[in-house]
């Protein structure tokens, strides 16, 4: 089974065509989304209504997303963010809510599980060191664990109980063979807000048969994105991020 693992859309309708159409290409057989459909982009309506089109999606839930529903989440947020997320509410239809609120927190799967930032914390960590995983290893069972949150396509991995190693996946197109005694935490980067100074759309696949992940880079027209957020009259600085990746 050939499934597309891919977070942290953000509103960012430009970046999503490209990597479903990239994922159409590569006969994806799954869509597994690892949270934040909404917030920074413009133009969150149309996304829900892509990934509402497609078929055998699972949907887990983001901090942005779950703002949608409980305001008390803006505690946690900057200005800036607060104000996507106020502008993507007051345009998405009652569907796409409804959609984005059938987001499961945590999923528990027979492939893997997923969750948006850790087990500890599934809204507010940002999972990127092997400390955290340590702190996380027994809270999920299986061999791997897909997560979103921090924006940067990564891999922390155990084999045998031993200490965890940190990767960085690097390339615009990397494909990595997963071992069957190892123990797998990996992020597929951002869609669309990606924050390793490389500013293509990023999403990964995951084969089940091969048992490899591949992470893939797609370019994405970013002006456009980011003259939607200032047409929107949304901070600036979600449209300048954009271009330096970051």
């Amino acid at each position: 089974m050939k499934y597309a693992i891919f977070s942290d859309i953000h509103g960012n309708y430009d970046a999503l065509k490209c990597v479903l159409a990239k994922a159409k290409e590569l006969k994806i057989e799954k869509y597994f989304f690892c949270g934040d459909l909404v917030g920074y982009g413009a133009e969150s309506e149309k996304c829900a209504q892509a990934l509402m089109k497609l078929k055998n999606f699972t949907g887990i839930m983001g901090n942005h997303d779950i703002s949608l529903l409980d305001p008390n989440m803006f505690s946690w947020f900057s200005s800036a963010a607060i104000q996507s997320i106020l502008y993507a509410k007051k345009f998405l239809s009652p569907k796409s809510l409804e959609f984005v609120s059938t987001f499961k927190t945590i999923h528990i799967g027979k492939a893997f599980w997923a969750v948006h930032g850790s087990f500890t914390d599934p809204f507010r960590e940002y999972l990127l060191s092997a400390e955290q995983f340590e702190v996380n290893r027994d809270k999920w069972s299986g061999n791997i664990c897909f997560l979103g949150h921090t924006h940067m396509p990564i891999m922390i991995y155990s084999k045998a109980n031993k200490f965890p190693e940190v990767m960085i996946i690097d390339g615009d197109d990397t494909t990595i063979e997963l071992k069957k005694n190892t123990r797998y935490m990996i992020n597929p980067g951002s869609v669309g807000q990606p924050r390793d100074n490389n500013p293509k759309a990023c999403f990964g696949i995951y084969d089940s048969v091969k048992h490899t992940f591949r992470l893939i880079r797609v370019k994405y027209p970013v002006a456009s994105a980011q003259e939607k957020i200032r047409k929107a009259k949304l901070p600036r600085i979600l449209a300048d991020r954009l271009s330096a990746g970051v």
